[in-house]
């Protein structure tokens, strides 16, 4: 396999980008390909076999290059597509809830687990069965947010925010009520309500999909010897809908501009 190949990642819209940042200040020599497919965005309210479809597509339009890995980077997709994806492409294929799962199991001391996500991820009940394969004794609460994804696409995720804190308070309360002391960030649009959460519910400890999700593939590349070896990266953005309002809204989620040329392309 080619080191120097593209990590792909791909989305239902500019979430996984969290992932990227992680990827891009982590491993600054690697070759990011990134897909948001914002023509279908929100994937959380979709069907399953919506769901299944767009993720196939998505996958087959990164397959069109070369890569060495690829991020499914929507904890939707990942709930809902993830054993669909492995039948049909041949490659390294990381996805976002079992490093988050097994980060809450281990950080968690009362074994009572929050999970935030959105209306598929919760009704598959991935996190719950990744959890339970670790440790059955865990009590898993999840609870579904189809208000955040919308939130953070328009760019409201400050915790000065009223509107933010009224809506965060509401699901927050729900999942406090059962005694948690782990909440995970079931979707890869939430990190960026991470502030909010935490000023909230501030002796909460916080698992990010995102970040657990880069973090696995960084071990798995080094423990693999596929870490590239040539200096400087090429990345490149490609979206299915709206290239113009996704380079805009891309800072909230990289941390950074996109400087680069952003695709529209149909998948």
């Amino acid at each position: 396999m080619n080191r120097n190949a593209y990590i792909g990642i791909f989305d239902s819209g500019a979430g996984g980008l969290t992932v990227a940042k992680h990827l891009m200040e982590w491993l600054p020599d690697e070759n990011i390909l990134f897909f948001g497919d914002t023509a279908h965005l929100p994937y959380g309210t979709k069907s399953e076999k919506q769901i299944k479809e767009f993720a196939v597509n998505d996958v087959a339009f990164l397959n069109t290059f070369e890569l060495k890995s690829l991020v499914i980077a929507c904890n939707t997709a990942d709930s809902v597509a993830r054993e669909t994806l492995l039948r049909e492409f041949d490659m390294p294929i990381y996805g976002v809830i079992d490093p988050a799962s097994k980060k809450a199991a281990e950080v968690t001391e009362n074994k009572k687990i929050g999970i935030m996500a959105t209306t598929a991820t919760v009704r598959s009940l991935a996190y719950r069965k990744a959890i339970h394969r670790i440790d059955k004794d865990i009590e898993v609460y999840q609870l579904a947010c189809p208000l955040l994804v919308p939130l953070v696409e328009n760019r409201r995720y400050r915790k000065d925010d009223t509107v933010v804190r009224l809506i965060l308070s509401e699901y927050l309360e729900q999942l406090t009520a059962n005694g948690i002391d782990t909440l995970v960030l079931g979707c890869t649009h939430y990190p960026l309500l991470y502030d909010a959460i935490h000023d909230l519910v501030p002796d909460l400890k916080i698992v990010s999909s995102s970040e657990e999700a880069a973090r696995a593939l960084v071990r798995s590349l080094k423990a693999s010897d596929l870490l590239s070896d040539e200096p400087g990266s090429i990345r490149r953005f490609y979206v299915s809908d709206d290239a113009e309002a996704f380079r805009k809204n891309a800072d909230i989620f990289l941390g950074k501009d996109i400087t680069g040329e952003v695709i529209q392309v149909a998948v």
